[in-house]
């Protein structure tokens, strides 16, 4: 089931997902807020099931009070009161402006995703404090849910790559820019190219070669750099794709990729699981 409400797009898994999410007497509920640079995307977390996800624009200048009626709104339309927050970010101006708007609408104080929480992992990387919150969420979702070692690749606005070894340690990844981000940069950048958007078809034109560019393109990066790792590691790897574009880009891979539209919101799961007083 999808709808859309007050210019938040929102999704339900099922029928019976639908009901679960409205009984908070039985189901004790999670709100997961995950802040990114285009989107926040919201979860209701029963334990370790994603009962409902939703999603706003990322609008720097809004106020507390906009997000906390925005919440509110939504909130009220699936009939849920949470019991419990936690807030993922990236985007630092925003952080403490939605995790004071779940504050009000929940009087609970909302954890916050960060290096510091015990995760399962132990990070050996430079400088642990600067690893995106979102990365410490998929990389600890894929520690408890996939064989390790293993390399998350999520695809957003920027698509990050996380290496999770077989001794649960977070070694860091690779950063490079969104296909959508990729695909805006060259139509804005160039004089003759129209506007495009990510599809698989057969190359007979300018728009149809740039998209087989970005789409087979970034298809072969994710092998090779997978590649790369496993020879690094000296182990078989297991790869793990998540993000809307994900199901698009998979075709196009010549080694298996696990898709997981959940995975950011399976590790929110875990951490709060894991750090809850």
């Amino acid at each position: 089931l999808r709808r859309e409400l007050c210019g938040v797009a929102l999704s339900l898994s099922n029928g019976k997902h639908c009901r679960v999410a409205k009984d908070t007497r039985f189901y004790p509920m999670i709100l997961a807020v995950d802040i990114g640079n285009s989107n926040i995307c919201i979860g209701g977390l029963d334990g370790m099931k994603v009962l409902f996800t939703a999603r706003m624009v990322t609008r720097p200048r809004c106020t507390g009070d906009e997000y906390t009626a925005e919440l509110k709104f939504l909130l009220g339309r699936l009939g849920v009161t949470p019991e419990a927050v936690i807030v993922c970010s990236v985007v630092p101006d925003l952080t403490k402006v939605l995790a004071d708007a779940c504050t009000r609408l929940t009087g609970r104080k909302a954890m916050l995703v960060s290096p510091a929480l015990n995760t399962g992992l132990t990070f050996a990387v430079d400088a642990p404090d600067r690893v995106g919150r979102d990365r410490i969420a998929d990389a600890t979702a894929a520690a408890a849910h996939y064989p390790l070692p293993c390399m998350t690749v999520d695809l957003g606005t920027a698509t990050t790559y996380n290496v999770i070894s077989s001794k649960r340690a977070f070694l860091g990844g690779f950063i490079l820019p969104g296909v959508q981000t990729s695909l805006r940069a060259i139509s804005s950048g160039t004089a003759q190219l129209p506007p495009i958007s990510p599809e698989t078809p057969d190359g007979r034109n300018t728009v149809e070669c740039l998209n087989n560019g970005v789409m087979f393109g970034t298809a072969a990066m994710l092998d090779g750099l997978a590649a790369r790792v496993e020879a690094e590691l000296g182990e078989p790897l297991t790869v793990v794709a998540t993000g809307g574009l994900a199901p698009c880009i998979m075709p196009c891979c010549t080694r298996k990729v696990i898709y997981d539209s959940d995975l950011l919101f399976k590790g929110l799961a875990i951490l709060y699981s894991k750090n809850a007083e």
